[in-house]
């Protein structure tokens, strides 16, 4: 029997069923804990999306997931960006008006959730006594507000993931704020920082910003990596084919238009020798494709990543489009398709992701402006690239963050638990 301590309370505003990558990381990581023997009781957002996570069924198949989908309180019009004439209309509408009843950013989804989002929580701490607290951001909003469960249960034990930069990153609208409003964001950081007791980052690089910004907490900010699930990946030899064969998954980012344009312009050069597949709910790029009469580009919904794998061995190279403020990131998906022994073609600006790939012998970079020499030297030289299938990323498995968040949860004595009203 699963003992009372092993009872965890997950926040997070994105998760399963909820459309998007952002709720696939603690999706797997509340999967894989269960497998430890924990209990995972979820507070999230409910999806305002007409499609589900392709995470929903893992979660929705695991007995020891208990999630808990509360109203987001967010404007749709905001999240879904609908392009008809009623959702421009909202949009414009709602990002007027949110400015206006906010102090620090509008477009952090969680702005209107604390209240409903603690008193939820409150009530599962109590009834399944348990001790420790995770919480996932962005939204950042939600992470600061968990700190605040610390009024009322004085021993909890709260950890902040932090997947993604805050008042200093390019997305999410900060890097437009006006200064009070960046102020008060500020705050809401500085805040959470003092009121966690461990603060995880799936890069290096968030690391070693942050150590550098809030000193006095560097100890309790560890690396929890971006990881890949094993399970998920067959290798196979690659199939034979007189094309040379590209593959894209996930999210096309939408500030590269650059890149796009130099892409659909030199494969049709090449359409007797190349071919590229796009599985992706990105279609705002189609468009550039159809532009060139690009007739060896495909484009595929997104699938399972059981099912996406499965059909590596058709592909030789895996295509990533990185922009320029991504150029220093390495995800997930470096290290899955490093395990899948596939070579990379990145095509991005100079940076630590593409240096790590071209330095350790897992695929090519190639900088704007060099598309189609490259293009050319591949499909005359297809098979004399020196692939280093050596490469070990063990280190990045499920298994192994699953087994470093149950050692994060054991950093504190189990107490009883106390309840105060406020």
């Amino acid at each position: 029997m699963t003992s009372i301590k092993n009872h965890l309370l997950l926040i997070s505003y994105v998760f399963p069923p909820y459309y998007g990558i952002g709720g696939k990381r603690w999706a797997k990581h509340a999967d894989a804990l269960t497998k430890l023997g924990f209990i995972v009781h979820v507070v999230c957002a409910k999806n305002p999306f007409p499609k589900q996570s392709l995470w929903t069924d893992l979660v929705k198949n695991n007995p020891n997931i208990f999630v808990h989908q509360l109203p987001g309180r967010f404007p749709k019009s905001l999240v879904r960006f609908d392009q008809q004439f009623l959702g421009k209309i909202l949009y414009r509408f709602w990002i007027n008006f949110l400015p206006m009843f906010t102090k620090g950013s509008y477009l952090d989804r969680s702005i209107f959730w604390k209240q409903i989002m603690l008193k939820r929580a409150k009530k599962l701490i109590v009834k399944h006594s348990i001790q420790t607290v995770i919480c996932s951001g962005a939204p950042f909003g939600a992470m600061y507000q968990t700190t605040l469960l610390k009024n009322w249960f004085k021993d909890l034990f709260i950890i902040n993931d932090l997947r993604d930069p805050w008042t200093w990153g390019p997305n999410w609208g900060y890097s437009e704020l006006q200064s009070s409003r960046m102020a008060f964001e500020q705050m809401l950081e500085r805040k959470m920082i003092e009121g966690s007791d461990i603060i995880t980052v799936p890069t290096l690089e968030l690391k070693v910003y942050l150590d550098k910004k809030y000193p006095q907490a560097s100890e309790k900010i560890k690396t929890l990596f971006h990881f890949f699930d094993k399970s998920e990946i067959v290798v196979e030899a690659k199939t034979d084919s007189k094309k040379l064969r590209f593959v894209f998954y996930g999210t096309i980012y939408h500030h590269i238009p650059e890149l796009i344009e130099e892409l659909a312009s030199e494969l049709c050069v090449f359409e007797d020798k190349i071919s590229v597949d796009f599985f992706t709910d990105s279609s705002q790029q189609v468009a550039v494709f159809e532009k060139y009469k690009t007739r060896n580009v495909f484009f595929h919904p997104q699938i399972p990543a059981v099912e996406l794998f499965k059909k590596f061995k058709d592909f030789d190279y895996v295509l990533l489009l990185l922009p320029s403020v991504g150029v220093d990131h390495i995800s997930t998906k470096f290290y899955e398709v490093i395990f899948s022994r596939t070579p990379f073609l990145v095509f991005s600006e100079k940076g630590l992701a593409p240096e790590f790939v071209a330095k350790n012998r897992l695929g090519i970079h190639v900088e704007p402006g060099q598309l189609g020499r490259t293009f050319k030297y591949l499909t005359e030289n297809k098979n004399n690239f020196d692939y280093n299938a050596d490469f070990n990323v063990d280190a990045h498995t499920l298994e192994n963050n699953a087994t470093q968040i149950a050692s994060f949860c054991q950093r504190k004595p189990i107490l009883k638990t106390s309840f105060q009203n406020n």
